[in-house]
């Protein structure tokens, strides 16, 4: 089962390999959550959330305070928030495993660099 401590060796990971990434801030951290941030620019930031009781883990892309763009995993299905339409819910039936931060984060990079978001 993945638990707060693979997520955030994962983070730690990201903010040394993956160029976008310039800083990580927990927001919160309790025995059985964590919360961070990975900045990209002041107003563009990918928001992670893992609860390890429910294994509810949650990607949002969020630009100047808005969700852009998510992937969540909730009850043990997975489901994207796509870029131009965030309020649905798609089936994403093979996931993020095994490593779903830096997979979102490879996600994150396409549309960085499709939409020009950098």
């Amino acid at each position: 089962m993945y638990n707060i401590d693979d997520l955030h060796a994962e983070a730690l990971d990201a903010v040394e390999k993956v160029w976008f990434v310039q800083s990580m801030q927990t927001v919160e951290r309790t025995d059985p959550t964590i919360s961070f941030r990975l900045s990209i620019r002041p107003d563009l930031f990918v928001h992670v959330l893992l609860g390890e009781l429910t294994g509810s883990l949650y990607f949002a892309l969020i630009e100047r305070g808005q969700r852009i763009f998510g992937i969540d995993r909730h009850a043990g299905e997975w489901h994207v928030h796509p870029y131009d339409a965030p309020h649905q819910h798609v089936p994403l039936r093979e996931g993020l495993e095994p490593k779903p931060l830096l997979s979102f984060l490879s996600r994150v990079e396409d549309l960085l660099m499709e939409h020009d978001l950098l």
